[in-house]
């Protein structure tokens, strides 16, 4: 006697087009929402600036010149 009650079968989930129509009427109010947050994460990202150490700009080009080193 097997512990494998469930079909295979039952684990898998379908899809149909009523499902699809459904999920698109929802589509334009959470794209709105999608869009709102988007902008402020642009506008959030335009703030931050990146200079990076000195050290890590060094071993960066180390880095590039030995693999291309071995790549010759």
């Amino acid at each position: 006697m097997s512990n494998f009650t469930h079909s295979v079968l039952s684990n898998l989930c379908l899809v149909t087009a009523s499902d699809l129509q459904h999920l698109n009427q929802e589509q334009p109010s959470l794209s709105t929402e999608v869009e709102a947050s988007l902008e402020n994460v642009k506008s959030t990202l335009n703030t931050v600036s990146y200079s990076p150490r000195m050290s890590t700009l060094q071993q960066i080009f180390d880095y590039a010149a030995s693999t291309a080193e071995k790549q010759l």
